[in-house]
């Protein structure tokens, strides 16, 4: 490290500039070139751990947080409820519950949907209040 912290700051320079910044100039002495990027490079990797820190704080905060999980409410239950009239449409035209959800996921697919997979939809009918049979059928004793 180095031994004359003194160097820095008595040769260190601060300009103001526009938008909050300011520039920072230090003259050392060539001797302490390679110590000073290594300890610069190590203040770095400090300030993104704390910067890092103040986001997932900041996305901690609980009016943040409280608004995201009420929204996040309200895109579930515009899915369900795009779920099960759907589900109610493609039933009333006589296809059977796997062939609702195929058709189900084709729609969501084309309109670009995250949740677009079978995987996904089946348990959310589910949690839509339209179960019918889950999971593969079984045999008869």
């Amino acid at each position: 490290m180095i031994p004359d912290l003194h160097v820095l700051t008595d040769n260190l320079k601060v300009t103001p500039l526009r938008n909050n910044q300011v520039k920072v100039t230090v003259t050392i002495p060539a001797d302490f070139l390679i110590q000073y990027t290594q300890l610069l490079d190590s203040l770095s990797g400090f300030v993104e751990v704390l910067r890092k820190q103040e986001t997932l704080s900041k996305l901690n905060h609980k009016p943040t947080r409280k608004k995201r999980e009420n929204e996040a409410k309200k895109n579930i239950d515009a899915y369900h409820k795009r779920l099960v009239k759907a589900y109610d449409t493609y039933i009333s035209q006589g296809l059977d519950r796997n062939s609702a959800i195929k058709q189900i996921s084709v729609d969501l697919r084309a309109s670009n949907h995250p949740w677009c997979a079978i995987e996904l939809i089946r348990p959310s009918l589910i949690k839509a209040g339209r179960s019918g049979k889950t999971g593969r059928p079984r045999g008869k004793k």
